[in-house]
């Protein structure tokens, strides 16, 4: 996610530089075919290229309006991540007593803030399709040994703070009523990470975006000769931007299409992460906290 307010244009143009550069050369081309060769043979009216772009602009207008509602969900989703995680530490920490064998609760709640921390590690490797290798730091052997494997780490790893609440409820360190409430909180977890699952395995309707691409195609093969019978050459630079004009703003809504690629425009997991991890460990009461994560080059938080 990008950390500054305004994008320079040139970051802008470099992102997408072989479109760009492929555009001018076809504008180019054509131009200089239809004033030399075609343009006393065929005319080409306006008001056809206005339709046309017209159309475009709608269909680009609907697709990047799609992106952005995907990569704000998904946004919304991790926000949610860090109110119900620190809810569940503040939980942790408060809500236990001392019935039964009292020395056993602080390992209690360490181990289920721990596992906590270890689980959204494990949500943001799998959304990534990344090496999920941070969130073993936070585990027992016992846990490590039983989550080799899993097909959803996360998902298991919810199962054995499950476990534990269960436990704890029946050695008499928290009532009935209680374990309700922090097995509602795992539910909220359950419920955030499957909304990111969607999201991340729900594939944008690939006939929209081609439909797209061949619009702006079109649109580019057929401007610039019509522009040419008004402004001659001068048309090879305005159709030249118009036509940048369309392929930056769909390419803007390309990036924001697949919120959990780990690109600048991306959620900023690990950011998000490292904040819930080290509010996590100062309620247990933890000294040594990591650092936050740092923009990359000053610009986005990955």
């Amino acid at each position: 996610m990008y950390v500054n307010k305004h994008i320079r244009i040139v970051h802008l143009v470099a992102m997408s530089w072989k479109s760009v550069t492929a555009l001018a050369l076809v504008v180019s081309l054509i131009t200089i075919i239809y004033l030399d060769l075609l343009h006393l043979h065929v005319a080409v009216s306006m008001s056809v290229i206005s339709g046309i772009s017209t159309a475009i602009s709608f269909f680009i207008a609907f697709f990047t309006a799609q992106a952005y509602d995907r990569w704000w969900e998904a946004r919304k989703i991790w926000g949610a991540f860090v109110n119900d995680s620190r809810s569940f530490g503040r939980m942790v920490t408060t809500l236990f007593g001392k019935a039964g064998n009292g020395s056993e609760v602080p390992a209690i709640q360490e181990r289920l803030i721990r596992r906590h921390i270890a689980y959204l590690y494990a949500v943001k490797a799998r959304l990534r399709g990344e090496d999920a290798e941070t969130y073993s730091d936070y585990m027992s052997e016992e846990d490590a040994g039983r989550v080799e494997g899993s097909s959803n780490a996360g998902n298991t790893l919810l199962g054995f703070q499950g476990e534990d609440i269960d436990a704890a409820e029946r050695s008499g360190h928290i009532d009935v009523i209680r374990m309700a409430q922090l097995n509602d909180m795992l539910s909220r977890f359950s419920t955030s990470q499957g909304m990111a699952e969607r999201i991340k395995g729900t594939v944008f309707p690939a006939h929209y975006s081609s439909m797209i691409r061949l619009s702006i195609w079109i649109f580019v093969l057929v401007f610039p000769a019509a522009l040419s019978e008004e402004i001659g050459h001068w048309a090879i630079f305005f159709s030249s931007l118009l036509g940048t004009i369309f392929v930056l703003v769909y390419r803007a809504g390309q990036a924001l299409l697949d919120p959990f690629e780990g690109t600048p425009n991306d959620t900023p997991m690990s950011s998000i992460v490292r904040t819930i991890e080290i509010n996590l460990l100062e309620q247990i009461g933890e000294k040594n906290l990591p650092d936050p994560v740092e923009p990359v080059n000053g610009r986005y938080l990955m």
